[in-house]
Order: structure tokens, then C-alpha cells, then sequence
């Protein structure tokens, strides 16, 4: 629509709704006929000198919106005599609703202004072919690396691309703004779904008055289609694989050069925490981590779904899960592969008491790896120490319970009796069978510090 504006020898200006001049142009006609709407369609430009033009304001008012809702380009209308004036009422609806009515000067030739516009979008669509050979040069060369193509793209059609997963909102796929863009001037943001096997989202970022063309649109949205598809089938796959080897992990099983293969560069030795989140999460954080290949291992457990982490990384993977995780609970930090059952349930165990509060809660107690290298160590710490105690007969395991509720409310005998629901005489006799039973003396510190490893190693190991 500029272009033809912007002629001189054309000899056209525009009238009113010149904020629509970016208008498209397919195609230019001359018609006469009472309803224009019914000869001509979207993006085509009616050329008249009049006739067709009602003579009244409000048959004009609406003979302007039906041309705009029938989706045309806009109209121009010759200076001439057998054209009826155009009322102020007409031009206000033509402003407010941006649909250009230009005018012709008497000279001008409307079979000129239809070649010029026949001659422009043989040019536009010559560049339209070119544009898109190369966008699928690029995704031909891209070799599977759907980011760098993002990128290419996005340089090569001068506009910003973001692509979400609808099933957890991260963003896949990310590039700069379009060149060009300035702090302060808001880009034209669009948005448009990607129906393939995943639910995906682009947001596309344009540069204002420079809107992608629509025929690039559709090819564009069908090459990330395909790479986003790639990309989701890829992480699904990730995802399985990482949910059989924590199944091998907590079962005592698991493959180690498996294990390096997802938490490389980091070696078993280093420490790392669990991370324990619901199962109505977990799967989502397990499609996040393997999306961004993060050095993680994610996979269900027997209570909650769980993320090994390397120590020194679970900063950034809670920053990478924030969006997704609300809640959390975080084991203390363990170098033994085999202490993952134990951290497991110590990272449960700080889940359930932080789901309340919401947020990532850390474990405070002791730590796993401070009181045992592996879960045999801590079978045989609770068999030294508590003896008879360890057994699960009736007896062992009442008084089991009431020395672990005599160290977890500080040795505080009125608390210890209101938590086990019994006199203070009979936790006084209890006590003792304890003492007896165990040959623990609760008076002297070694013995009083044996009872509390004691009781973390059993809470660690899976005991109640």
C-alpha cells in the first residue's frame, strides 16, 4: 500500500486510514457493482471512480466496514465528477478502523496502478522464495541441533523466537531480540501454537512496522515443529532411561558407567544431595532436566520422585526447577552411591515436614555420610549399639521407640511421656529396661552420643 502511495507518477494520496498503509496487497480490480464484497476478497484493493459508493453518510459509514470485514486492502476512488462526496463521517470510520481510502488524480490510470501492484508482488514473491530456501538450508545444515537453528533462524528473518513446553512452561528454545530493537520501543510479540506430537508454544518477537510475511509464517512454524518434536522425543527418551537407572540406584544395583554418563564431568566421589519432590511433579522436573541435559539423574522413588544432584550444582538446578518445583525437601550430602536409599528417606522425611511451608527445605540433622559410608555401616551401627533393641517383636520395638522419643525431645521427661501418652513413672521404668537391655548408660556422653548416631542411622536406613 505505501509503495503505490509513495509512486509520484501514480498521482494517488491518501484520504483517510493511513495508519493502515502496511496494509498487504495481493491483487488490484476496477469495480463498479452495488457490493463490492461480493466480487472482490482479503488483501485485494478496490479501484473506482464511484459508482459503487453510496451518497448518504450512514450508507457510507457501512459500506466502509463492510469492505474492512471482508478483510480488502482498502479502496481508491478517481477525482471525478461521477464520484458522490465523501462525507466526514466516512473518513472518521475509515481512521478508526486504519482501512486507507486514497485518491487518484484524474490522470491516472487504474490498469497502471494494477501492474505496479502486479509488479511488486512478483518481486515480493521472488524474495519469498528466496527467503525461503534459505530458512530451509538452515534447518537442512543444522544437523540436529535445534538451538543453533533457532538462532540462525531468528537472524535470518530478523525477529526474536521462543519456544515453550506447554506440559511444564520452560522454555526450550530461546534467541535475541530482532535486530534492531531498542530499550524503551515494545517489539510486536505474536503467538502461535506448534501442533506436532508435543504441546509447544512460539512466541514470535518483530521488529515494529516489519511483521513476518505470512508464507514465510507457515513454513517457519513447520521447521520448529520438527525440531522441537525431535528435541521432546529425545528428552521422553532421556527421561525413561533416567527413571530405570534411580530404580537401580536405590535398589543398590545401578551400572556406574550408566551413572557417569548423566553426571558427567562429575565423579561419584564428589558428593551429592537427593532432592525429593511429589509425584504429581516429578515427571515434569524429569522432561526439564533431560531437556536441558543437566548433569542430574531424575527418576521415581518408592514415597516421592527424586533428582541425585551433585552438591556443587544444586544451586543452579534448584534455579533451573524454580518455575516447576515449589516444594522440596534436600538430603545432606552423601559420597557413597550406596547411601541413597538412606538419603532418599532423609530427603522425604524434610519434604513432608516442609510441604506446609512450601519452598526447598535442606536436612538439618546429621548427615548420612558423617554417620555411615554405606547402608551395611549403618545396619551394623544400629545392631552394636541398641542390640535386642533392633529386632521387631512387640517389646524391642516399644522400647525402641521410647529411647528414640527420649533423644528427640532433648532428654525432656515430661515431653517424652505427653509424645508416648504414658506416666513419667513408666517411662522411668522403661528407660531402665532399656539401660539394662542395651548396657547404654544415658548419664554418660559417649553412651548418650552412640544412642543418638543410633537413631539417625535407623531413621536413615528406612526405620520408623
Amino acid at each position: 500500500m505505501a509503495d503505490i502511495v509513495g509512486a509520484h507518477s501514480l498521482d494517488i494520496s491518501v484520504l483517510a486510514g493511513g495508519l493502515g498503509q502496511m496494509r498487504e496487497i495481493l491483487w488490484a480490480h476496477s469495480c463498479e457493482m452495488a457490493d463490492p464484497v461480493e466480487w472482490l476478497g482479503p488483501h485485494e484493493l478496490l479501484m473506482t471512480v464511484g459508482l459503487c459508493v453510496p451518497r448518504l453518510a450512514a450508507e457510507q459509514v457501512e459500506f466502509v466496514a463492510r469492505l474492512d470485514e471482508a478483510g480488502l486492502a482498502g479502496m481508491v476512488i478517481g477525482d471525478h465528477d461521477v464520484a458522490p462526496k465523501l462525507t466526514g463521517r466516512m473518513l472518521a470510520e475509515a481512521d478508526r478502523r486504519h482501512f486507507p481510502i486514497l485518491l487518484a488524480g484524474r490522470r491516472t490510470s487504474y490498469a497502471v496502478v494494477a501492474r505496479h501492484v502486479a509488479a511488486a508482488n512478483t518481486t515480493d514473491q521472488t524474495l519469498q522464495v528466496l527467503a525461503l530456501s534459505k530458512l530451509y538450508h538452515l534447518a537442512a545444515s543444522a544437523d540436529g541441533n535445534a538451538t543453533s537453528l533457532v538462532a540462525d533462524l531468528a537472524a535470518q528473518l530478523n525477529i526474536g523466537i521462543d519456544v515453550l513446553d506447554q506440559t511444564t512452561g520452560l522454555s526450550l528454545l530461546t534467541s535475541a531480540r530482532p535486530e534492531g530493537s531498542l530499550d524503551g520501543i515494545r517489539d510486536v510479540v505474536r503467538s502461535y501454537p506448534l501442533e506436532g506430537r508435543h504441546r509447544a508454544q512460539v512466541v514470535l518477537s518483530e521488529f515494529p512496522g516489519e511483521p513476518l510475511d505470512s508464507f514465510l509464517l507457515v513454513h517457519l512454524l513447520q521447521v520448529l515443529r520438527s525440531a522441537v518434536d525431535r528435541l521432546l522425543d529425545a528428552a521422553d527418551r532421556r527421561s525413561e532411561v533416567m527413571a530405570r537407572l534411580m530404580h537401580a540406584v536405590l535398589n543398590g544395583t545401578a551400572d556406574a558407567r550408566a551413572l557417569r554418563s548423566f553426571l558427567s564431568p562429575h565423579e561419584l566421589s564428589e558428593g551429592f544431595h537427593l532432592v525429593a519432590v511429589s509425584k504429581a511433579v516429578g515427571p515434569h522436573m524429569a522432561r526439564a532436566s533431560a531437556c536441558l541435559q543437566l548433569s542430574v539423574l531424575v527418576g521415581p522413588g518408592r514415597v516421592h520422585d527424586l533428582a541425585l544432584v551433585p552438591a556443587d550444582e544444586l544451586g543452579s538446578f534448584r534455579g533451573a526447577m524454580d518455575v516447576l518445583v515449589t516444594t522440596a525437601g534436600i538430603s545432606s550430602v552423601f559420597t557413597d552411591i550406596a547411601d541413597a536409599r538412606a538419603a532418599a528417606v532423609e530427603a522425604g522425611k524434610v519434604l513432608t515436614s516442609a510441604e506446609e511451608a512450601k519452598g526447598w527445605a535442606a536436612y538439618e540433622g546429621s548427615s548420612v555420610s558423617v554417620l555411615t559410608r554405606s547402608k551395611k555401616e549403618a545396619d551394623d551401627i544400629v545392631s552394636r549399639v541398641l542390640g535386642p533393641l533392633a529386632g521387631d517383636d512387640d517389646r524391642s520395638s516399644s522400647l525402641r521407640a521410647t529411647l528414640f522419643a527420649y533423644l528427640r525431645n532433648d532428654r525432656r521427661w515430661q515431653d517424652t511421656a505427653d509424645e508416648l501418652q504414658i506416666h513419667r513413672q513408666t517411662l522411668s521404668y522403661r528407660l531402665k529396661r532399656v539401660q539394662d537391655l542395651t548396657g547404654l548408660d544415658l548419664r554418660r556422653s559417649s553412651d548418650l552420643s552412640a544412642a543418638w548416631v543410633a537413631f539417625q542411622a535407623w531413621r536413615l536406613t528406612g526405620g520408623s
